[in-house]
This record gives structure tokens, sequence and C-alpha cells, in this order.
């Protein structure tokens, strides 16, 4: 059955899964940069590089991938209905649902072309509508300029490119990067590939795509902040692979904790 009033939220409170989590970040490389949670050590325990963009399959995340917070499938229909976070440090915590991963692109001046893409995860039903891509950095790299491009095929699986206009030089391991789609463009379905204009001095990076369940503002340093249902409530399909992003307001690196609340109606 679906939500329908606050009395079927308060009783599936009554059974729900509280999940508890405790991740500690890398030091974001500047105020206002991105910085993922899946290579972050505590709890859930830290995920590894993703699937080279040559490996043909593998791609793909569930809540069996290790780094994902494990929580049961619901009998009916799972929602985030309460969320808890205290940080050490002032920003903004953001749960997705990882849905695909590649790693390994490197820094010459080239196109990666990714292998046997695949189609996202079965839970997503809608074609890819509202997921997002991220640059994401298994490994620290050196100094870079010009542009990326990721080539993608959006909801109407039509040929699609975002384009990061200005890279970040020297991105620390574990930061995060936001691809704008195209004009017009909702969603993505699947990686075709990604081209650097200019050649890096070192190191590689990846390309996720994720859904956005929450984002929570951080701001009380130190401080627990509750979330009900008015400011959190999401549906968590079956499977979802659960992480954050952390938008830093500090280079200091983030400690957050907290729980998770999932109901099932």
């Amino acid at each position: 059955m679906a939500i329908t009033s606050v009395d079927d939220i308060a009783s599936g409170l009554s059974t729900q899964q509280r999940r508890n989590f405790l991740k500690i970040l890398t030091a974001p490389k500047a105020a206002g940069a991105f910085q993922g949670s899946w290579l972050g050590t505590g709890i859930p325990g830290a995920g590894g590089a993703a699937p080279a963009y040559t490996a043909g399959s593998g791609y793909t995340c569930s809540s069996a991938t290790a780094g994902a917070l494990a929580y049961t499938n619901a009998a009916i229909q799972n929602w985030l209905a309460r969320m808890t976070a205290m940080a050490n440090v002032r920003g903004t915590w953001i749960l997705v649902d990882r849905l695909w991963s590649c790693s390994g692109m490197g820094f010459a001046a080239a196109t990666y072309t990714v292998t046997t893409p695949g189609a996202l995860p079965a839970r997503i039903t809608d074609n890819g509508e509202g997921c997002e891509i991220w640059v994401e950095q298994f490994v620290a790299a050196g100094a870079a300029t010009g542009t990326l491009t990721v080539n993608y095929k959006d909801v109407g699986d039509a040929a699609g490119a975002g384009v990061i206009a200005a890279v970040v030089s020297a991105p620390v391991i574990g930061q995060m990067q936001p691809v704008p789609l195209a004009v017009g463009d909702t969603g993505v379905r699947s990686i075709v590939s990604a081209v650097n204009s200019a050649t890096w001095t070192s190191g590689t990076f990846g390309i996720t795509i994720v859904k956005r369940i929450v984002e929570i503002p951080c701001g009380i340093i130190g401080v627990v902040q509750p979330f009900d249902w008015a400011a959190c409530l999401a549906a968590i399909p079956a499977d979802a692979c659960l992480q954050w992003i952390w938008m830093a307001e500090t280079t200091t690196a983030p400690t957050v904790t907290g729980t998770v609340s999932i109901i099932d109606k």
C-alpha cells in the first residue's frame, strides 16, 4: 500500500529498521567541493574501486555491494522516514542510491569508451529519470586543465553529452565532480565514453551514476540533528545501494554519524 497519512508513517516506525552509520571521509580539496563516502572508513565499511571501464561487466551496484548500507528489502515498499546526523564540520549530507560505476580512465587527452556498459539496475524502472553523472576519484590525481566530456544515453535513449567546463586540478581521493547534463535532459540511462581535452600529469578517474534520495544540512557542529518524515520521506527501491556525498563548507576532513530509519509500507 502507499503512504496516505501520518498514521501510516507512525505505524511503520513502530517496526522500523534503524541503521546506524559513521563515515570518516578524506579532507575535501576546497569549500564547495563534493566528497564521496564510498571510500570512507567506518560503518558501513569502505567500498572498493569500481571495475575498469574496459571490464565489460560488473558495473552495477546493489545493497549487496561492499560499502553499501545494509538493510532488508520490504514486503511492500521501503521508505526513508527519519534520519539523524551529526558532523564535526558544517556541510550538507546527501543520501543517494549508487547505481553504476567504472574506474581506470586515464589522464591522457583521449577518448575512453566504456566496454559493454549495459543498463542501469532493474530497480530503476523510469529509464534513468533523475539519475546524475559524477566523476569519482578512486585515486588522487595530478595537475589537470581543460574540459571533460561524458557522452551518455538519455532517458529517451538518445545521445547526450555533459561537459565539465574546467576540471578540478589535482583532485583528492574520494572527490566527486557533478557532470551537468545537456540542456533539456532530465536523466541518464547509460554511459558511452569520457573525453579529456587536455592531458593530466598523473592519475585516473572513474564515472559513477547515482540517484539522489534526500539531502540534509549539518549546520551545527557536534550536535545531533533529527530530520523527520516532513524533511526526508522518500521511497527506497529494493536492493538500493545506499551511500552519501558530502558537500563541504571547509577543507577539514568530515566525520559524520547518525541513523537512518526505514519503514515498510
